[in-house]
């Protein structure tokens, strides 16, 4: 598949480094805030999705700030609008979790809501991203991870309304990381490595590629609960 005339490169696609680095940080920030609080021992007893206000306030300022960077100026293609405008109804989405957090806060909301409306967000970004692509190849795979993680992590957040439990809480953060850390190396595989995105080859070096990044933030994540549940025994402990 490695054909001069078929080869495709990160010249062929209507997005952006930025416009797959900015959510995928944006993620990362999210989760890393998640395993903050339960570092603290803040978070294990709430029945909402968030504990505190900060988090909330985040997820509508940071979306609300991709929306403004994503809206196509002149001179944009048909495709490039296109892209944007999916990147908009992702963070939208995401902006709402936001205001049902806060909402929710306030009493206003059922606490099991924010849940409900964090899964509507990543369910809602998984269909976009899978159909997101324009190009099969690495393109392709490329997005159709990043599909399947989003549906991964909103059947984790449903099932924690159903039956709450802190492992599941690990799951989803470690999730959550991946997604974040898949859209940035994402974003490198298809603009800064200067593959053949066509090549077969290339395909599967990508799925490679992620199943390490797995493996490596699922040992992130098990020390960070494994620290987490030692420092709740010990405040335990000094309490009794």
């Amino acid at each position: 598949m490695n054909h001069d005339m078929t080869a495709i490169t990160a010249a062929d696609l209507h997005s952006t480094f930025e416009g797959h680095v900015l959510p995928g940080t944006m993620f990362i920030l999210w989760a890393l805030i998640w395993i903050a609080q339960r570092l603290r021992g803040g978070a294990e007893q709430t029945p909402a999705l968030e504990s505190g206000l900060v988090l909330p306030v985040l997820k509508v300022v940071l979306p609300l700030l991709g929306v403004w960077v994503e809206i196509p100026g002149e001179g944009w293609g048909p495709t490039s609008t296109l892209m944007s405008f999916q990147h908009v109804t992702m963070y939208s989405a995401f902006a709402f979790t936001g205001v049902v957090d806060l909402l929710a806060h306030r009493g206003l909301l059922p606490r099991a809501s924010t849940y409900l409306a964090f899964a509507m967000a990543q369910t809602n970004a998984g269909y976009l991203f899978w159909g997101h692509a324009i190009h099969e190849g690495v393109d392709g795979i490329v997005h159709r991870i990043l599909a399947m993680v989003f549906f991964g992590v909103a059947g984790l957040a449903v099932v924690e309304v159903i039956r709450p439990a802190a492992g599941l809480a690990w799951l989803r953060i470690g999730a959550q990381l991946v997604l974040g850390t898949w859209f940035i190396l994402g974003a490198w595989i298809l603009y800064l490595s200067g593959w053949d995105l066509s090549a077969s080859y290339n395909v599967g070096r990508s799925s490679m590629y992620f199943s390490w990044m797995v493996m490596g933030l699922a040992a992130v994540t098990i020390s960070a609960s494994i620290l987490a549940g030692r420092r709740a025994r010990l405040v335990a402990v000094a309490g009794s």
